[in-house]
């Protein structure tokens, strides 16, 4: 990661200049015809894209048929379906041969107690479908009915005592909220305290704490204090502690295990599951002492006839050992996720790689998801792990997940290994609210991985990066390469949670890996002290060898491109405009050369081109600049002593070894303060640095999900 220092630099930067950038990115003067984007799209572009259709239902002679209604001692036929996918699935494994069989689901909700496990003991080629587009919803939440009516905190509540210690709680259209304090905004830290360090680790930020110090009022001896969840933001982790005890006297929390970063003055925290904040509709609360649930309700709910959904199952399908497992057309909602208590060690820091995931695949080829949906997912809702190949996840929705969508890992095996995990699509999915849970989760996350192809998605409304891809820090081996992110739309990333994180983030070594095609806009990280780094493209740590073509990128709370050390990048052709701090910043001079960036648009409102401006970083040629508000050649950029902004005329700057053979003009945009930046026909713009327009607005899903 960046380093700490550098890091600091960006905030004072920012102070200084006031360009620290709220929380809420949207511009209320962006125009969009379809609810998506702040772009204006070609009208024939929109007409083309048609609602995903389903292949045809061609029932076959050997399939099997699950219904709500069935019974699991009947044949499992079209007029005798049994009534669980188990069974099925046990009548499948006596069918001989290899020829592919269907699993159809007739609509209905089906509750998954356990584990859907399919292992080397299964048949494979098996595909569980919903019949002919039926609603079909597998869901491990267990109904809560027969309320009591009672009174809470002075407001009306239902209450029922249940079994279960579960962490999400569902009614019929979404999650439900836990109780959160404060309702809004944050706590801080009081100060540092190094007496809390129980264990140190390599660097100065990773260090593991066991409490702090709130500021007086913050804190109370809340009832069942032990079930309070903290949830601690800082730098590019998000820590899910609980309570070990509370000091009134000195205002001192301690955690029931260490935090899996350091805890500073000034970090900022809010608290989950605190029965005194229970007064809202909606919210809910679980007594795990009493064993009872306590739920706000709507004004136009009933006790008698409201049903909550609870669940405790965390994994709803698990496939090891077994080729060919498909699903297609089904509905996976609700599954649970577990807060880490005592003595489980230290959560990783980076991306929510514990989150346990709803679909959980390893050692399999020929995996696919196609067209279902995910919604309320508490954790990661797919996972492919070590030796899953040629696998995909197509047309699919996912809305309100508590992690990633989509989580790709293997291991950093040698090349020629037969289990290196490659050759995956992730493609045409739209992806929605991810992260709610987990907030450092990546939409798309890739690691270990290569020919993994991400393209054509649609990523919005996340805390944390969009799509992310390798994960070998600097230039050491990395079995990542050849891997394609290509044409994905993706927006309202950050949103000022944490910092670190991009629309794209990329790490180490990545030989045939491409970023083109991409849609990048309103990635914000932090803006408090301390904070930083809302990136569109970020290639961090020895990002090497990848190249970066055709992406428009604009609208960001630091810059559309950030690269922080690596070697050979080739950046070109691309549109960087009117992110908030400059356009490109170039950071830690490995003494190689870092990218090549040629024939790309760069356009500012005065928020400057360049920053980290520093020799042998990487070389510029015919790139075009153009600042709306100066209209003049005179570009801002950080000095290479990084300590001051100063603004160079181009003849000085070309004399410094940059913005060689520039072009200083107007690109004419279609309609810029409205982020249009369609080019006019025989652009002299484009004729100046050899730029060749491309259709932008073919980003996202080609389909509708």
């Amino acid at each position: 990661m960046l380093a700490f220092l550098e890091s600091v630099w960006i905030v004072i930067l920012s102070l200084l200049t006031g360009l620290i950038f709220p929380f809420n990115l949207a511009v209320d003067a962006i125009k969009t015809s379809i609810d998506k984007i702040g772009v204006e799209y070609p009208e024939a572009a929109l007409t083309e894209k048609s609602d995903y259709k389903s292949p045809a239902c061609e029932v076959g002679e050997k399939d099997i048929f699950v219904s709500i209604d069935g019974d699991d001692a009947m044949r499992g036929k079209i007029d005798c379906p049994v009534a669980t996918v188990e069974r099925a699935k046990e009548i499948v494994n006596g069918i001989a041969g290899s020829d592919p069989v269907t699993i159809w689901v007739r609509e209905g909700i089906y509750n998954f107690s356990k584990t859907l496990e399919f292992t080397e003991k299964d048949r494979e080629n098996v595909t569980i479908r919903a019949y002919k587009n039926e609603d079909v919803m597998f869901t491990s939440g267990e109904a809560i009915t027969d309320f009591e009516e009672c009174e809470v905190n002075g407001v009306k509540a239902f209450s029922k005592d249940v079994d279960g210690d579960f962490n999400i709680l569902f009614n019929d259209e979404t999650s439900l909220r836990r109780t959160r304090y404060p309702e809004s905004g944050y706590f801080f830290v009081a100060k540092d305290s190094p007496e809390f360090v129980g264990e140190y680790n390599h660097t100065e930020m990773h260090n593991g704490f066991t409490g702090m110090v709130t500021k007086e009022g913050d804190f109370k001896d809340f009832y069942n204090s032990e079930d309070v969840v903290i949830r601690i933001l800082h730098y590019w982790k998000d820590e899910m502690l609980t309570v070990k005890s509370f000091d009134e006297a000195t205002n001192t929390v301690m955690f029931s295990r260490l935090s899996s970063m350091s805890v500073y003055e000034g970090h900022k925290y809010f608290l989950e599951n605190v029965f005194e904040a229970l007064n809202e509709p909606g919210e809910w609360y679980l007594d795990k002492k009493e064993g009872k649930l306590y739920y706000v309700p709507y004004e136009d709910e009933s006790a008698d006839t409201l049903t909550l959904w609870g669940s405790e199952l965390e994994t709803m399908v698990s496939i090891d050992g077994v080729n060919a497992i498909k699903f297609e057309d089904i509905t996976f909602r609700g599954n649970g996720f577990n807060i880490p208590l005592n003595n489980t060690g230290r959560d990783f820091t980076q991306a929510a790689f514990d989150a346990t995931p709803c679909i959980k695949v390893k050692n399999a080829k020929n995996f696919a998801l196609t067209h279902c949906e995910f919604k309320d997912i508490a954790s990661c809702a797919v996972f492919m792990g070590v030796n899953v190949q040629n696998s995909s996840v197509k047309y699919c929705y996912f809305e309100n997940i508590g992690a990633h969508a989509v989580f790709i890992k293997g291991e950093n095996l040698p090349i020629e290994n037969k289990t290196v995990t490659r050759d995956i699509d992730i493609t045409d999915n739209h992806i929605y609210k991810f992260g709610r849970v987990f907030y450092n989760a990546v939409g798309i996350l890739a690691i270990h991985a290569n020919s993994v192809n991400v393209c054509h998605n649609e990523i919005h409304d996340g805390y944390y990066t969009a799509i992310s891809v390798g994960w070998v820090w600097g230039f050491a081996y990395s079995v990542t390469y050849n891997n394609k992110i290509c044409d994905n739309l993706i927006y309202d990333i950050g949103q000022g949670w944490l910092s670190d994180m991009g629309g794209i983030y990329t790490l180490g070594i990545q030989k045939g890996t491409e970023i083109t095609g991409n849609v990048i806009h309103n990635v914000a990280a932090d803006p408090l002290e301390g904070g930083y780094g809302g990136w569109g493209i970020y290639l961090d740590e020895g990002s090497s060898y990848i190249l970066v073509k055709n992406n428009l990128v604009f609208d960001c709370g630091n810059q559309s491109f950030h690269q922080h050390y690596g070697e050979n990048n080739i950046v070109t052709n691309n549109i960087f405009a009117l992110s908030k701090t400059s356009q490109i910043i170039v950071t830690k001079n490995e003494g190689r050369t870092e990218m090549y960036l040629t024939g790309n648009i760069v356009v500012s409102d005065k928020q400057g081109m360049y920053s980290r401006v520093e020799k042998g970083k990487f070389v510029d040629n015919r790139n075009l600049y153009w600042d709306y508000t100066m209209l003049s050649n005179v570009i801002s950029f950080e000095h290479d002593s990084w300590d001051f902004e100063e603004m160079y005329g181009k003849d000085a700057m070309e004399l410094k070894g940059y913005m060689n053979n520039a072009v200083y003009m107007d690109p004419l945009f279609k309609d810029v303060e409205n982020f249009d930046f369609t080019l006019p026909v025989d652009s002299e713009a484009c004729k100046a640095i050899g730029f060749k327009p491309f259709d932008y607005s073919i980003a996202g899903t080609t389909v509708n999900i």
